[in-house]
C-alpha cells in the first residue's frame, strides 16, 4: 500500500482576529472522520487503526480498504484539508464520486476501486494538482472521461478499467507527462485512439482492450520509448501496425487480437511481440 503515513507541513495560517479562527484540523478532522465512518455503516471501526497523522495530530491518511463499508461516499471527506491518501478499496459503497473530494488539494493517492459507484466522473478532481494515482477502477462508472483529468502534472497511474466509461478518449490525457500506466479497457469508448498520446514520455503501459474504438494506429505511438505493455484486443481497428513499431524496443506485450481489420506486417516477425494471428496477406 502507497506510504501514506508521511511528515506533517510545517507553515500555518495566521489570522488577524482570533475571534473569527475556524477550527483548526487537529480539532475538526476526528469527528469528520468519526462522521464518515457512522455514514459508511462502520461507527464501531476505532479510528486509531484506519488514520495516519501528521507532528501536529491532523489526518493525512485514511485507510478503510475491505471493511464492508456501504452507503455514500461522504463529501465530508473534502474537508480533511491535509489528507494525502485515501483509500476506500474493495467495499461496497454506492451512490456518486463526490466532487467535493476535488478540494483535497494535498492528496497524492486515491483509491476508490472496486466498489459499486455509478454516474460520472467529477471534473473536479483535476483541481489534485499533486496527486500521483487515481484509482477508479471495477465500479458501474459512466458518462465520458473529463479532460480535466489531463491537469494533474504529477499523475502516474489513471486506472479506469472495468466501468462503463463512453465517448472518446480526451486527448487532453497527452499532457499527463508523469504518466506511466493508462488503463481505460473494458469500458464502451468510442472513436480513434488521439495520436497525442505519441507524447507521453514515461508511458509504460496503455490498455485500451474491450472498447469500440475504431480507425488506425497512430504513427505518433512509435515515440513511446519506454513502452512495455500494449494492449488493444477486442476493439474495430483497423489497418496495418506500423513498420516503425520496431523502434520500441521495450515493448514486449503486444496483444491486438479481436480487431478485423487490423493486421501485421510479416516483416516484424523476429520482435518479440510479434503474433502470427496478426499477419497480413500480402
Amino acid at each position: 500500500m502507497i506510504g501514506l503515513l508521511l511528515l506533517g507541513w510545517g507553515s500555518q495560517t495566521t489570522w488577524g482576529s482570533q475571534s473569527a479562527l475556524p477550527p483548526t484540523c487537529q480539532q475538526q478532522d476526528p469527528l469528520l472522520v468519526k462522521q464518515a465512518l457512522a455514514a459508511m455503516g462502520r461507527p464501531d471501526l476505532a479510528m486509531e487503526t484506519v488514520t495516519g497523522w501528521d507532528t501536529e495530530q491532523c489526518v493525512i491518511g485514511l485507510v478503510l480498504d475491505r471493511q464492508n463499508l456501504t452507503g455514500r461516499i461522504p463529501p465530508t471527506l473534502g474537508q480533511l484539508s491535509r489528507l494525502q491518501g485515501l483509500s476506500l478499496s474493495h467495499n461496497q459503497l454506492s451512490g456518486t464520486i463526490p466532487p467535493e473530494l476535488g478540494q483535497l488539494s494535498k492528496l497524492e493517492n486515491l483509491f476508490l476501486d472496486y466498489n459499486q459507484l455509478q454516474g460520472s466522473i467529477p471534473a473536479e478532481l483535476g483541481n489534485l494538482k499533486g496527486l500521483r494515482g487515481l484509482f477508479l477502477d471495477h465500479n458501474q462508472l459512466s458518462g465520458e472521461i473529463p479532460a480535466t483529468l489531463g491537469q494533474m502534472p504529477l499523475l502516474q497511474n489513471l486506472v479506469l478499467q472495468n466501468n462503463q466509461l463512453t465517448g472518446t478518449i480526451p486527448p487532453p490525457l497527452s499532457q499527463l507527462m508523469a504518466l506511466e500506466g493508462l488503463f481505460l479497457n473494458n469500458n464502451q469508448l468510442s472513436g480513434t485512439i488521439p495520436p497525442q498520446l505519441g507524447s507521453l514520455p514515461s508511458l509504460k503501459a496503455l490498455y485500451l482492450s474491450h472498447n469500440q474504438l475504431e480507425g488506425s494506429l497512430p504513427n505518433s505511438l512509435i515515440h513511446l520509448s519506454q513502452l512495455r505493455d500494449l494492449r488493444l484486443d477486442h476493439n474495430q481497428l483497423s489497418g496495418r501496425i506500423p513498420e516503425e513499431f520496431r523502434q520500441l524496443s521495450r515493448l514486449t506485450i503486444f496483444q491486438a487480437h479481436k480487431n478485423a481489420g487490423l493486421c501485421v506486417s510479416p516483416s516484424l516477425q523476429p520482435l518479440p511481440w510479434f503474433s502470427t494471428d496478426l499477419v497480413c496477406s500480402e
